[in-house]
């Protein structure tokens, strides 16, 4: 089965909510799916100009200020496009962690190094869990319960509050383990 670059679609979901310009895609990213999808600027601009292409997105010049930039809006086709692909099953996930592969090896390293390694994710861990804390209380909480979107970003906040007090208790079991052991 031919591998479908999905960065395709996390574009045309972004321009299905407003024509934006590849800054706006990039900074709206950050902003709401950058915990569970995460896109470059060396992956958003190519694939801007290849939707382009393909007659999925159009564009056109905009000035801000002296500055000019592209405004991308999705056409029909990639409306269409769009759904056909939001209708398929979801492809396997793959996750990549080098702190699960240090640990993994961990046999091979100093007890209080992997220490460092776990506390350090703990800090990460816990300013993710006020990131999505902040979303609740001051986006979530200000948009009107009949926005059609409302419902779906409050699931995938969930998705993300639940998998990161998941990771938090998993940490600090890790750290106890690690304190109780005999491992140098």
């Amino acid at each position: 089965m031919k591998k479908v670059n999905k960065t395709k679609f996390a574009i045309l979901g972004e321009l299905l909510e407003k024509p934006r310009s590849g800054y706006e895609i990039k900074r709206s990213m950050l902003e709401s799916t950058n915990h569970f999808w995460q896109e470059s600027d060396a992956s958003i601009y190519p694939m801007l100009k290849k939707l382009e292409a393909e007659k999925l997105v159009t564009s056109h010049s905009e000035f801000v200020g002296k500055r000019e930039r592209q405004i991308f809006e999705i056409t029909p086709a990639g409306k269409k496009d769009f759904s056909a692909w939001i209708a398929l099953p979801a492809a396997g996930e793959t996750q990549r962690s080098e702190l699960l592969l240090k640990l993994f090896f961990g046999a091979n390293a100093k007890k209080e190094d992997t220490i460092k390694q776990l506390l350090r994710h703990k800090e990460k861990v816990e300013k993710i869990e006020q990131q999505f804390k902040n979303i609740e209380e001051n986006v979530l909480a200000k948009i009107s319960d009949k926005n059609p979107h409302k419902i779906f970003w409050v699931m995938a906040l969930q998705n993300g509050t639940l998998r990161v007090k998941a990771e938090a208790q998993w940490v600090a079991q890790c750290l106890k383990t690690l304190k109780n052991s005999k491992k140098q």
